[in-house]
């Protein structure tokens, strides 16, 4: 793994981390109980790590198609 990859990773953990704070947080002052928030959390994870995928999924597949040679005839 290069440099700007562990980089990247380590941003993308950083305010994932940030994110699952906040989220706990509004929904504990919003008044829900410990196991509701736990299912929106993990629900919300889900969705989010599945998002994460596709973006990633796109940017390399782009990336890829940038640095393959155009066949010559």
């Amino acid at each position: 793994m290069s440099g700007s990859s562990r980089d990247n990773t380590r941003i993308l953990s950083r305010r994932t981390a940030i994110t699952a704070f906040i989220t706990w947080s509004a929904f504990v002052i919003a008044g829900f109980e410990v196991q509701d928030t736990a299912a929106w959390m993990f629900a919300l994870s889900l969705m989010s790590a599945s998002a994460v995928f596709v973006v990633m999924r796109i940017v390399t597949t782009t990336g890829l198609k940038r640095k393959q040679p155009t066949p010559q005839t």
